[in-house]
């Protein structure tokens, strides 16, 4: 009724159901901002999923570990989202952008919910340097506006390109281009330069362009790329050297952003992004495979001498192979079939642990003292993180590789190896861990860099333990999240089709889940062949669905059914969706 008995307690008698919930909101400050992208109220954004193993399926199997881990992803993602001052960084912490822009971005896409994507990308836009970059990370709360990064590593401008024009896709929000925000100003939000967002893009796309490697389409390397522990350590490396990576995320930023503006009227625009994506994948595969293998970085000493790091032609560092520059290759096809094939192999045979996928073969070489190449790989005393390898978010990208190709299995087995829901059964060496949170990296318990050294092959041969290491607050949980709903489970809402496109083992043959859709309840039978993915036949409450397929070069692409075609026969009280895989 509204009114306080003084009692430190609440009592809240419900009708009977199956079913209720209590939402508790605690506010650190009052509302400070009135900007016009204000977060409308919104439904509890965790995802409320239920599964029903296949007939003869084992109690506790893998999929239902999955479900019952989705909730925990999305709180943890929710922590990383809404309240930058995660659990283990309680002194501090703000939105990294390149981070920002992946796990919640994720999120909200795989659970449908537009309108806070949407706040999220503005206030992105709203923390872009006049300049046209934004800083390596930024804070959150308005009071804290003027602490954030002087710089930043060269991979982070493409990061809010990529994650508007995803947005775009999903939306089909046209408007949001014409949306007036401010230019990042330290004085106050009203104090900056006003835009629209298109103009915001046009400053990043100049950046982009103006940060090549001479005589190439390029990206050059400036501060660093994702793997923070590899800022150069010689300034000039900035401008002479490319991670490729970083080029693989400059193809996939700018191709997806003009695949969006032709989504929403925009062609003109878009063929000069076209233009400049095809010519980044055709240098892309002019120099920096060398010998058929993807090197992780080359430094161009001149107009023809190139040297090529973390590779086998690498007599540096000792490194011979880099999987994320592997990984992001494949699922954005800038590889050939065959060479896709040779590199799943290379990833299998030289990378993978008991855990899961390695960022390089071996640990960097650990000097304690002056650094040659690459700053904390070569000096930071804790082999963690992604010192010691093994880096959840990049396994994650393996996974969802792994499902991009169509196989079905191991992409299962990998996101089993993410979750550390009763981890012994899938990895033996891992230590005991919190069973309800995303853990950012795997970390081999050797005492110190040296022994870690000398003694790393006893990672693969299971003599070591691996304990879980930086927890919840991450990008992580949110891919991990999406890589379930998206991949797992293969439902994709998009602004005028349902994309359909599961990936899973035959064994989970006959598998359903309750869940809902578009708010009306939904239960989803999944009939899964030997192929374990493309879809053969979709049917909604009896009835077959037509879809067209997207084009994919290893497997049959993704289902797309119009979106009216499934609101026309959603019910409001009980849906069936069957879906035939290969």
């Amino acid at each position: 009724d509204g009114r306080s008995r003084g009692e430190p307690y609440l009592c809240i008698e419900t009708a009977p159901g199956r079913r209720a919930s209590l939402i508790v909101r605690g506010d650190l400050v009052a509302e400070e901002s009135q900007t016009p992208w204000r977060l409308p109220p919104e439904e509890p954004l965790t995802p409320v999923l239920t599964i029903e193993p296949a007939a003869g399926a084992q109690p506790g199997a893998g999929a239902a570990r999955l479900v019952e881990m989705a909730p925990w992803y999305a709180q943890n993602a929710l922590v990383h989202y809404l309240s930058p001052r995660g659990l283990e960084q309680f002194s501090g912490g703000g939105w990294g952008t390149r981070d920002v822009c992946q796990g919640p971005v994720e999120m909200l896409l795989a659970l449908g919910t537009l309108p806070p994507l949407r706040d999220l990308l503005l206030r992105v836009m709203a923390n872009q340097n006049p300049d046209g970059d934004w800083p390596q990370w930024f804070m959150f709360f308005e009071r804290e506006r003027g602490i954030r990064a002087g710089d930043s590593h060269g991979d982070i401008v493409f990061w809010p390109v990529l994650a508007l024009a995803q947005y775009l896709l999903a939306s089909g929000d046209a408007d949001i281009l014409e949306t007036q925000v401010p230019f990042f100003d330290p004085r106050s939000p009203d104090a900056g330069e006003r835009a629209a967002v298109w103009q915001h893009l046009e400053r990043a796309l100049r950046v982009i362009d103006g940060r090549r490697i001479p005589g190439t389409t390029l990206a050059a390397y400036g501060h660093g790329d994702w793997n923070d522990s590899l800022q150069p350590a010689d300034p000039a490396l900035r401008h002479h050297m490319c991670s490729a990576w970083t080029v693989t995320l400059s193809f996939q930023a700018l191709a997806s952003l003009a695949r969006a503006l032709r989504s929403v009227g925009r062609a003109a625009q878009a063929e000069p992004l076209e233009r400049q994506a095809e010519a980044i994948r055709g240098d892309f595969q002019r120099l920096l495979l060398p010998d058929g293998v993807l090197t992780g970085y080359a430094v161009f000493d001149g107009a023809t001498d190139v040297r090529y790091l973390l590779h086998p032609r690498d007599a540096t560092t000792g490194v011979r192979y880099s999987s994320l520059a592997m990984i992001h290759a494949i699922l954005e096809d800038m590889l050939t079939a065959q060479q896709t094939r040779a590199h799943l192999e290379v990833i299998a045979r030289e990378l993978t642990g008991p855990d899961g996928v390695r960022l390089f073969d071996r640990p960097m070489p650990y000097h304690g003292g002056p650094q040659r190449i690459f700053q904390r790989a070569e000096s930071a005393t804790f082999f963690g993180r992604e010192i010691g390898l093994m880096y959840m978010h990049a396994h994650l990208r393996w996974a969802q590789a792994l499902a991009h190709v169509g196989l079905a299995e191991e992409f299962f087995h990998a996101l089993c190896q993410a979750d550390p829901i009763a981890i012994r059964a899938v990895v033996p060496t891992a230590a005991p861990r919190q069973a309800n949170c995303y853990y950012s990296s795997s970390d081999a318990a050797f005492a110190d860099r040296y022994q870690a050294r000398a003694q790393y092959e006893r990672v693969r041969s299971g003599t070591i333990a691996l304990d879980g290491g930086w927890r919840v607050y991450s990008s992580g949980a949110g891919i991990a999240l999406a890589l379930t709903l998206r991949r797992f489970l293969g439902l994709t809402w998009e602004s005028r089709a349902l994309c359909i496109d599961p990936v899973m083992p035959a064994a989970l043959d006959g598998t359903r889940v309750m869940m809902s859709m578009s708010g009306r309840p939904l239960e989803v039978t999944y009939r899964v062949g030997t192929a374990g993915c493309g879809v053969n036949e979709i049917a909604l409450n009896g009835e077959t669905l037509p879809f067209t397929r997207e084009a994919n070069p290893h497997r049959r692409g993704a289902a797309r059914v119009a979106a009216a075609a499934v609101l026309d026969r959603l019910r409001r009280n009980r849906n069936t969706l069957a879906i035939d895989l290969g």
